[in-house]
């Protein structure tokens, strides 16, 4: 997979506050104008103050300085919604669009390999762009709202922040999935440590299928 120039499709979204912005989660560059993907959870579906943060310090050939802060705010609205399966499309007054690939669950194949491209601790103030690798551990059917959707279950811990992270098939980096969060049973475990709930720590993260995006684009 080629990572250069992944810092720019790849971005936070975030939401203006009197102290200042709000960093909730990764969102991408989509190949139709002006429009991103992230996790309908991220946004909480509220347009209220929602920009795309574009830091520009966000290369992955390089060393990425924890400690510059600095960027440009982009107001951003929901352009369309899928609450079945988490998936949130923005949209910005601009008419750049990205050349990505969007494939979808059926291209990939369990055991094979994957990239994570992401803003792990950008809920905690840590806007570094971070590239992971694993493998699909399963392919499931999840059922919401009495629609069974595709998902994958990849074999990796994650972080809130990446939530609405893309995902890459190694191969030829077609985007396969985007990364909605870590099974956690039952609801959760009703306590939290150090922002954790503890039913989130194991070797498991599902992955929407990127499909279902195209179908809202």
């Amino acid at each position: 997979m080629e990572i250069t120039g992944l810092d720019k499709m790849i971005y936070t979204v975030g939401r203006i506050t009197p102290n200042g912005v709000r960093l909730l989660g990764t969102c991408f560059h989509l190949n139709k104008k002006g429009l991103f993907a992230t996790a309908s959870h991220v946004t909480g579906n509220d347009n209220n103050n929602l920009i795309i943060f574009v830091s520009g310090k966000t290369d992955l050939t390089t060393y990425q300085d924890t400690t510059n802060n600095q960027g440009q705010t982009v107001p951003a609205t929901i352009y369309k919604v899928d609450p079945v399966r988490d998936i949130c499309i923005l949209k910005i007054e601009n008419e750049a669009f990205s050349n990505l690939q969007i494939g979808g669950a059926d291209d990939i194949k369990v055991a094979e390999s994957v990239g994570i491209v992401g803003f792990p601790h950008c809920v905690d103030g840590r806007n570094i762009l971070t590239f992971q690798n694993t493998v699909v551990g399963a392919k499931v059917l999840i059922e919401s709202s009495s629609i069974k959707s595709k998902h994958l279950v990849l074999n990796i811990q994650t972080r809130p922040g990446q939530s609405g992270s893309p995902i890459f098939r190694l191969s030829d980096s077609k985007l396969i999935g985007m990364i909605i969060g870590s099974y956690v049973p039952n609801g959760g475990g009703g306590i939290s440590l150090g922002g954790v709930d503890p039913h989130t720590l194991h070797q498991t993260t599902h992955a929407v299928s990127s499909e279902y995006i195209t179908k809202m684009i």
